[in-house]
């Protein structure tokens, strides 16, 4: 049945990255061009990110506690497909936009995880993690490569109309459900008594270090976001060229899966090498992302992503390896609500700074040390956790 279940998690999760690239194009360049300001871009990102710093803990929570992951999964996309119709309604009201875009994020992680969980309860070996994280990864990526390319245009055609499109792939998401519905995702005593000594040495060791780590390396990776929409908010066909660079992210992503898939199943590459080497090609992405250059930016995607797929795949099998399955989703929820809390404070900081002269090239330059230095912490860190 398990098996049933995480063919369903491919097949949402195709629908569901559709949607998100409707949501990651339309939506902040409809802000940009209703106020030309960069603030709006980063109020955008704001306003995505809210949720997961305030509802991760409780949802994950809640999803340890029941058995019925199917049907809040099904009840998180309906509900995002009315919310992206209600979005359109009140596209000229910039605050009821920003609190209907955190009500469709905070849904999303109901869905997000509800796969964390299910693939956790699969498998404890490191590679096979490793090659289920990144096969759900690599369909996700198969999408967007496809799909991007097709919403950068039909965004600079229709806009924040083209929301429409994106409530219909939600609905269908949601559909698609309906027959698995009833179906529990039961927690496995064993996997819960294999993985207990393990959470209880490292929960020590991690939580005061870990959770510096991930908030200097994330301050220092969130202005990204902001480096590309400075280079291309004075194109009159931004829009398009923001699309091709969400498709050359795309593979850079796709290739970072696949290259974990393969990896993990031939050599036993382990968890700890791609996480590291995945921070270390993301803070080099971000200074080329910094620099003048239309060039540049496309490089600078490719790895951004490419170093990111390497290190989210990784830290989802570390995760889910250390960590109780009876407690994952609480665990998983803290973590990730302190890790968020500072990306849209760090996108506020540099789209502030930006708009009050500070050289882009001079700060992109100090967030590549900042990514190192803290690339170099988790590499002390995780030989210990791991190698203890």
């Amino acid at each position: 049945m398990k098996s049933k279940l995480y063919t369903l998690l491919l097949i949402t999760t195709v629908l569901r990255v559709i949607g998100d690239a409707i949501e990651s194009i339309a939506l902040p360049w409809h802000l940009l061009n209703q106020t030309s300001s960069l603030l709006s871009v980063a109020g955008y990102s704001f306003a995505s990110m809210f949720p997961w710093v305030i509802f991760p803990p409780l949802m994950g929570r809640f999803l340890d506690k029941t058995e019925k992951k199917v049907r809040l999964a099904f009840l998180a996309l309906f509900i995002q497909s009315f919310l992206a119709l209600v979005i359109i309604k009140f596209a000229s009201n910039i605050w009821a936009f920003y609190v209907l875009i955190s009500l469709i994020s905070a849904l999303d992680i109901l869905h997000r995880y509800f796969g964390f969980t299910l693939i956790a309860s699969m498998t404890l070996e490191e590679s096979e993690l490793q090659k289920l994280n990144a096969k759900v990864q690599t369909v996700g990526e198969v999408t967007s490569l496809v799909v991007f390319p097709i919403v950068g245009y039909l965004a600079y055609l229709f806009g924040v109309r083209l929301m429409l499109l994106d409530a219909v792939s939600l609905l269908i998401g949601a559909l698609v459900l309906i027959p698995y519905i009833n179906i529990p995702v039961k927690q496995e005593k064993t996997t819960e008594e294999e993985s207990e000594s393990v959470q209880l040495e490292v929960s020590r060791r991690v939580i005061f270090a870990g959770i510096a780590l991930v908030l200097l390396f994330n301050f220092a990776i969130a202005p990204a976001r902001i480096f590309v929409f400075s280079a291309l908010k004075d194109l009159t066909i931004g829009e398009i060229v923001y699309g091709l660079l969400n498709s050359v992210g795309t593979l850079g992503s796709l290739t970072g899966a696949i290259g974990i898939t393969l990896f993990a199943h031939k050599r036993k590459i382990g968890i700890s090498k791609p996480l590291i080497i995945g921070m270390l090609l993301e803070s080099l992405a971000v200074l080329l992302l910094g620099l003048p250059s239309l060039g540049l930016l496309f490089a600078g995607i490719l790895l951004l992503n490419f170093g990111r797929q390497l290190l989210n795949i990784s830290f989802d099998s570390l995760f889910q390896r250390i960590i109780p399955l009876e407690k994952l989703g609480t665990y998983r929820g803290i973590f990730d609500a302190l890790a968020t809390l500072i990306i849209p404070l760090s996108q506020l900081t540099f789209a502030w700074l930006i708009e009050h002269d500070a050289g882009v090239s001079m700060l992109a330059a100090g967030v590549f040390g900042l990514g190192i230095l803290s690339a170099v912490g988790f590499f002390i860190l995780i030989q210990k956790v791991v190698n203890p």
